[in-house]
């Protein structure tokens, strides 16, 4: 590990309550020397999918071996289990509830632990608070060097989400659905660039308008400032999806829109 490793939180603790910063005070308290950084406490309390959207926009510009601590964990004190997840370059910890499936499918996961070694977690555990009694200490205990094979077990039944997927539709179209509205009201599909890009080929066309309830959308943007003030856009976001967005308005709002609502692109 670095002389200062980096250990990143995204809980849907919020910051009005203790529990973020008893979390970080585990972490320094094993590990004074742990750079803590936090990449959001305000996911929507117990929205496993809104936390898996999040890491996966972020996670890939941080350090090579960062430890990313995911804990928005509905069934905490359950008998669900803790995983330790280790990839080409990244650690996470996170419960095992599908909050790390856009990592999976990555494909640069390499092992999954279970964690159940009890002596790296602090001496009283919480059934109501394995952020700080389990996930914390394990996270600095990683960080201190510990090799993460000393966590746990090895094992491949772990928890996956069923994501929706984008999907080419008969005669010229290509079906996703909004994944993820973020706090500008930007509509954020599950349709990357890439799936742009093969529908493209797919169709022999390189035109196509956006439908989006009862609004559609003739264009891509290359920035939001692009569009008039309350007029519905398109363009392709920097975390590589297709979004929705309103210049200085609310597009989920003017467009009457929240996760799982479709938007399809129909080609020319």
């Amino acid at each position: 590990m670095d002389k200062r490793p980096v250990i990143t939180l995204l809980t849907d603790y919020g910051m009005r309550d203790s529990y973020v910063g008893s979390i970080k005070g585990v972490i320094c308290s094993i590990n004074p020397n742990a750079n803590i950084i936090d990449i959001t406490h305000d996911i929507k309390g117990q929205d496993i999918i809104e936390a898996a959207f999040v890491l996966y926009t972020a996670y890939k510009y941080f350090p090579v071996r960062t430890i990313h601590v995911v804990i928005v964990d509905p069934t905490v004190g359950s008998n669900r289990r803790i995983l330790l997840v280790v990839s080409d370059e990244y650690y996470f910890i996170a419960p095992d509830n599908g909050v790390l499936s856009l990592i999976y499918e990555t494909g640069t996961v390499s092992t999954v632990y279970e964690v159940n070694a009890e002596h790296y977690y602090l001496s009283e555990v919480s059934p109501t608070f394995h952020g700080r009694d389990i996930i914390a200490p394990v996270a600095a205990w990683l960080s201190k060097g510990i090799e993460s094979d000393k966590f746990g077990d090895p094992i491949t039944d772990y928890f996956k989400l069923t994501l929706p997927k984008p999907r080419l539709m008969p005669p010229k179209a290509l079906r996703g659905v909004a994944f993820h509205i973020d706090r500008f009201g930007n509509i954020i599909s599950n349709i990357s660039s890439e799936d742009i890009k093969k529908a493209k080929e797919e169709y022999k066309s390189e035109k196509f308008k956006i439908i989006i309830g009862k609004f559609e959308i003739n264009s891509l943007k290359n920035t939001y400032c692009e569009g008039n003030k309350g007029e519905l856009i398109a363009l392709i976001g920097s975390s590589g999806f297709l979004e929705v967005a309103s210049y200085q308005g609310d597009a989920s709002f003017i467009a009457n829109a929240c996760r799982g609502t479709e938007i399809t692109l129909i080609f020319q």
